[in-house]
This record gives C-alpha cells, sequence and structure tokens, in this order.
C-alpha cells in the first residue's frame, strides 16, 4: 500500500494510517515525499502530473524488486492532488508489473471542469509573493497552473484503463467540490468505481474521518 501526499504536503502527511496496528499487519506501507517536496530533492522543479506519477512508480518498483517481494497485489491512497498522481503512478504500474490492485482517490481533483484557478494562485505567481513564501508552497502553487491541463490529459489515458477506483470525498470539500466524483461515471469508466460521500466532511478528510476511511478501505480491500 502506498500513500501519495497533496500540494503541498509530505509522507508523514499519513503517519495515523502508518502507525495504525490493523493497517500495519494487512500492508506493506509506503509513504514518499513526492519529488521537490519534503526531504525529495528536484533541482529544478518540473510541475507535472505525469512526472510525479512516473517517479512514483519507478520507486515502488525499485522498492519491490530491492526487498525481493512477491507482491500479488498494489494499492495506492492519493489524497488531493496526489489522487490524480496515484491514478498515473497505478496506469504505468499496470503496463510495467501486470498486478492486481485498486486506487483510492481521497477528496482528489479529477474533472478537469471543476479546476480553475483563484485569485489567491495568481497572486502567489509574483515575483514578491513568491520570494517570501516557502518553496513548498511555491512549487504548490506551480502545479495549481498546470493541472487541469494535466488532467484532461489523464482522462484520455483513462478510457482504455479498468483499473478499480474508490473515490472518498467529503459533500462539505471547500477547496475540492465532491462533484469531482462524478468523472469516471461521464467518462463511462470500464475499470469499475465506487464513490463513497462522507456527510459534513471537509478536505481534510484523511485525519479529520480517520476511523470511517479506514473501514471504508479494510471494506474495499480483498484480504
Amino acid at each position: 500500500m502506498v500513500f501519495v501526499h497533496g500540494s503541498p504536503g509530505n509522507g508523514s502527511d499519513f503517519l495515523p494510517y502508518l502507525e495504525d496496528k490493523d493497517f500495519q499487519t494487512h500492508f506493506c506501507m509506503l509513504s514518499p515525499d513526492r519529488l521537490g517536496f519534503g526531504l525529495s530533492e528536484q533541482e529544478e522543479f518540473i510541475a507535472s502530473l505525469n512526472a510525479q506519477g512516473k517517479v512514483i512508480s519507478e520507486m515502488i518498483q525499485s522498492f519491490i524488486e530491492n526487498q525481493k517481494l512477491a507482491v500479488t497485489s498494489i494499492i495506492i491512497v492519493g489524497h488531493s492532488y496526489g489522487g490524480p498522481v496515484s491514478m498515473k503512478s497505478f496506469l504505468l504500474l499496470s503496463e510495467n508489473l501486470k498486478k492486481n490492485g485498486k486506487v483510492f482517490l481521497i477528496s482528489a481533483p479529477m474533472d478537469p471542469i471543476y479546476e480553475e484557478l483563484r485569485f489567491y494562485n495568481h497572486l502567489a505567481k509574483s515575483a514578491i509573493v513568491e520570494w517570501i513564501l516557502p518553496k513548498s508552497w511555491v512549487r504548490s502553487n506551480e502545479e495549481m497552473f498546470q493541472l487541469k491541463q494535466d488532467l484532461i490529459g489523464l482522462g484520455l489515458e483513462l478510457r482504455q484503463s479498468q483499473v478499480p477506483v474508490v473515490m472518498i470525498h467529503g459533500d462539505s470539500d471547500g477547496l475540492v467540490p465532491w462533484e469531482h466524483t462524478r468523472f469516471l461515471n461521464h467518462e463511462s469508466y470500464k475499470g469499475g468505481s465506487k464513490v463513497y460521500l462522507l456527510s459534513g466532511g471537509s478536505h481534510f478528510i484523511p485525519w479529520t474521518r480517520f476511523s470511517e476511511i479506514k473501514s471504508i478501505v479494510f471494506k474495499e480491500v480483498s484480504l
């Protein structure tokens, strides 16, 4: 099970899951810093969903090979921007490893129709504000400028995908509208998808609704 954090963020965002005894019992878990965030270095930051997905998929393959693991199934859990990154990663893994698995998209932007820049994105793009902001915030903002186009490209790839997907979203998410969960149905997705809407849930449900998400994950994963 691989956790992919949002934008900004880092791998430690998923500590509640990594430290949970039930998760530890049933899964070999990885929670990396995405390229350019946390302790993961990138000399010249590239705001690209495809680049992020490629690096995550390569990391998973390298880990499996180095540890000589007999992996039968791979599960990738992505929060927010980490959602489409997870999807891209699994598409690449499906081609290279031919493993079964599932993708969990938590509070994830998937539909380019709903992905629009906000006033603060443009404000943060100014040289003065960029100089003040932490590097991770500047990079996060760069990702937002590219996200809509990246989602269009991902949508085209998904037309050929049959990866099972579970979408978990709060119906009161003020950052990524819950309407994103309709995207795969609109695309007549062939991989099979299921949606869980958490009543009153915000964008931060991985932490505020941990128990519910844990229950959903264990319900949807064959152990």
